[in-house]
């Protein structure tokens, strides 16, 4: 399954790339496939137990500086193999 998360802190300021960071880095630690994008993060994870034990690494580090966190998930789950960039390939193999 391909997932797009966002994970906003709210009430810490206009820059958020602190917690960004973290969050990333708790990506990176998770071992999943991933791609950093200007607006989010897209991962390739095998169920949703596993996305929401992400998230909830995620929101667990980030809650002692975050008096609020808005997370947002996009799930595409496929019934065969992919990678991360197939729906990229698709549209630029038409183009």
């Amino acid at each position: 399954m391909i997932v797009e998360v966002s994970v906003v802190p709210i009430g810490v300021g206009e820059s958020l790339s602190k917690y960004v960071t973290k969050a990333v880095k708790i990506i990176e630690k998770s071992g999943f496939e991933f791609r950093l994008t200007a607006m989010g993060t897209i991962l390739k994870v095998n169920n949703f137990q596993e996305l929401g034990k992400l998230l909830d690494g995620i929101v667990g580090e980030l809650k002692a500086e975050c008096p609020r966190i808005y997370v947002v998930v996009k799930a595409d789950e496929r019934f065969k193999d992919f990678d991360l960039d197939y729906k990229v390939r698709s549209v630029e193999e038409k183009l």
